[in-house]
């Protein structure tokens, strides 16, 4: 399958500055960084910090000889009188077949911590610094291309119908989920999606009451919407296709921040008797990851339009109580 990827997918996650949200709490979010001792001058490590409550956090840290042979560790942090978050528990690192006490704590947008052999107190410790990072999609902003249709840019919604009631427009060029699921007045079928969505700050709520949409192509095939920042992917979880397929990679993004799909999508194929010949297939880019390859769709995903498949529908943006909100839609119709 021609890979997409020509698509503006022009490298990995980017790193930009970016102004905090009045809701950003200045703990969570990626942290990036690397040892300070020479003997692991070489070995990967990166944290996630993950709120839970609006003053605990849990951290999910990654380390190993390479970031494809990391270890992941979660482990929740304690909040000091200070408003710093300390991190103590033993961790196993996998490349290096040993034990390792970890400490560390957060304060001002930096992880600091070490790494001590848990059996051998009189053993160096292997220091490292992490900084808050944020994290610019490749595809982020992407202009509508000249053969490619612009559904909504933030100015109005007047290729979209309310089903049933209508969202709120945002001063960002975005639009809100706030009372109804929204639906494009046109069909479109195969060709590439672009979507850009941000999930709302919920750190008391959990699981799918955490940032809940969807962005159903055809009005049938979901692609999760959701905040499960620093959780393992699921089929159920951002970036999943219900029943079908989990997401190869983790590339959902902290709550407040912008994230992107890009989506190539080949609709089913019927004969003249309405026979179906040949299965919708997907590919998703997810914050310019590849999350899913050609997966191939036997059907429909629940909570759509209908269960009937077609060679075209509305691209609907699901309501599922929670302010998530959209940005920035755009389709280019498969020649």
């Amino acid at each position: 399958m021609m890979r997409l990827f020509t698509l503006l997918l022009l490298g990995a996650l980017c790193f930009a500055p970016m102004a905090q949200s009045d809701d950003d709490n200045g703990i969570m979010g990626n942290y990036h960084g690397s040892f300070e001792n020479e003997e692991w001058a070489d070995y990967y490590i990166r944290a996630q910090i993950v709120a839970i409550t609006k003053t605990d956090h849990r951290a999910v840290i990654f380390v190993g000889d390479s970031e494809e042979n990391a270890t992941r560790r979660e482990m929740r942090g304690t909040t000091e009188e200070n408003g710093s978050i300390t991190f103590e528990n033993r961790f196993s690192i996998r490349s290096l077949k040993d034990t390792f006490l970890l400490q560390a704590t957060v304060e001002n947008e930096v992880m600091k911590g070490s790494f001590t052999a848990a059996d051998d107190e009189s053993a160096p410790a292997r220091d490292f610094v992490l900084n808050r990072v944020f994290l610019t999609p490749p595809s982020l902003g992407a202009a509508v291309p000249e053969d490619g249709i612009l559904l909504f840019d933030g100015s109005n919604t007047d290729l979209w119908e309310r089903w049933p009631l209508g969202w709120c427009l945002t001063g960002e060029n975005a639009m809100e989920v706030c009372g109804s699921s929204f639906k494009t007045r046109e069909d479109y079928g195969s060709g590439l999606y672009h979507v850009e969505f941000r999930t709302p700050f919920m750190p008391t709520s959990r699981g799918q009451g955490r940032g809940n949409s969807g962005v159903y192509l055809l009005g049938r095939y979901e692609v999760q919407v959701l905040d499960s920042f620093g959780l393992v992917p699921k089929d159920n979880l951002c970036g999943g296709i219900y029943q079908f397929a989990v997401p190869a990679v983790d590339a959902v993004l902290p709550p407040l921040q912008w994230q992107s799909y890009d989506i190539q999508f080949s609709a089913p194929q019927f004969d003249e008797e309405g026979n179906k010949t040949k299965n919708a297939r997907i590919t998703v880019v997810h914050n310019g990851h590849t999350i899913h390859d050609d997966v191939e769709l036997e059907s429909g995903t629940p909570g759509g339009v209908s269960d009937q498949e077609t060679t075209a529908g509305p691209l609907l943006l699901q309501d599922h109580g929670d302010r998530v909100q959209f940005r920035n839609i755009w389709f280019k119709p498969e020649k």
